[in-house]
């Protein structure tokens, strides 16, 4: 398998196999440098090409990847997102635009008279089909291509229902909200699969938002809505959702985001398919915290992580952590002095 744009490719491939086993003998590392001597282009911003006008966005596109070096295990790829809520919109909700994002128009008066569906018919859908049908004729080969993370459980309930609405009903209408997310577990089995046959899996693997790359399908759950209920309530409605996911895929990274969702830290890593989870502080006082101790908890739980980090904290924590599976965004001045950081890696011990 080649990569125009990564031309170790299939070396990086056999890493990430590794690191999903976690028999990587290093950690893996993702470093992205503007190419010496010529002029960097910048990547195509979020939610391009949600006009239909694909052929600026993938010039664009192919013009960053041949002005920068993919260093480590850092490999090239477009995501294509029409926002946190794209998964929502297959099912029939409509997006609005708003400060560089996008939320979903809640659909959903009552569950009785509704049927969560993948609608093959979406608008947005349609528009995925379509920008995948462009892309590929000109990347495949030279990068890969990130389809709209699948974020579904209780944040796409309410998406389509509105949080207020569903907080009540997870107290009013317990058995109606486990009915709704079958119903989205259901859906989102099936974009997974046509993700799969659009972008052939099978052939090039997959890769996540942050970077992650499998040689099979996977997945990067969330829950927002988990900062609003009790540890009780995220194992007897999110855990199940989670499970059945991790049964779709061959790989799965949570995201964890923001100190609300901590509680549920040991019922996540009960969940046996959830290999490697993201820590994100979130805003305000918690970015400047110290989440040592966090971390920590996350390696003694036995799940892997991402993490930014310099050279020396790279190292310090590949030989502290247990866990075998940790992915680390770092930087370097220059292409040589990263090639020598890697080459280093490989003398580690753990």
């Amino acid at each position: 398998m080649e990569l125009e744009f990564k031309p170790d490719f299939e070396d990086v491939r056999q890493r990430w196999s590794a690191f999903w086993k976690d028999e990587n003998t290093r950690p893996l590392v993702h470093i992205v440098l503007p190419k010496e001597g010529v002029e960097p282009v910048p990547h195509p911003p979020y939610l391009t090409g949600r006009d239909g006008n694909f052929k600026p966005v993938i010039d664009q596109l192919l013009a960053y990847a041949e002005t920068h070096d993919f260093l480590g295990e850092a490999i090239p790829y477009f995501t294509l997102e029409w926002g946190p809520n794209t998964f929502s919109s297959y099912l029939g909700a409509d997006l609005v635009f708003i400060s560089g994002t996008s939320w979903a128009v809640p659909y959903v008066e009552d569950w009785d008279d509704e049927e969560i569906r993948f609608r093959r018919d979406s608008y947005w859908w349609q528009l995925t089909v379509d920008m995948i049908h462009a892309l590929r004729p000109r990347c495949d080969g030279k990068l890969l291509i990130n389809p709209p993370t699948l974020v579904a459980n209780l944040d796409c309930l309410a998406a389509i229902r509105g949080i207020d609405k569903l907080l009540v009903d997870l107290i009013e209408s317990p058995d109606k909200v486990k009915r709704a997310l079958g119903q989205v577990c259901n859906a989102h089995t099936e974009v997974l699969e046509a993700y799969a046959q659009l972008l052939d899996f099978d052939i090039y693997g997959s890769i996540n938002v942050e970077g992650l790359y499998t040689t099979g399908r996977q997945s990067r759950p969330q829950c927002d809505m988990s900062c609003m209920i009790s540890r009780e309530m995220f194992r007897e409605f999110v855990v199940p959702c989670l499970e059945r996911e991790a049964a779709d895929v061959d790989a799965m990274h949570y995201h964890l985001d923001g100190p609300g969702a901590i509680h549920h830290l040991e019922a996540l890593c009960e969940i046996e398919g959830l290999d490697v989870i993201s820590w994100v502080p979130g805003s305000g006082e918690a970015q400047t915290q110290d989440w040592t101790t966090l971390h920590k908890k996350i390696d003694d739980l036995g799940k892997g992580q991402t993490r930014g980090a310099n050279h020396e904290d790279i190292k310090r924590l590949w030989r502290e952590y247990k866990s075998r599976k940790l992915f680390f965004y770092t930087t370097a001045a220059s292409k040589s002095e990263a090639e020598d950081f890697l080459a280093e890696l490989e003398t580690l011990v753990k």
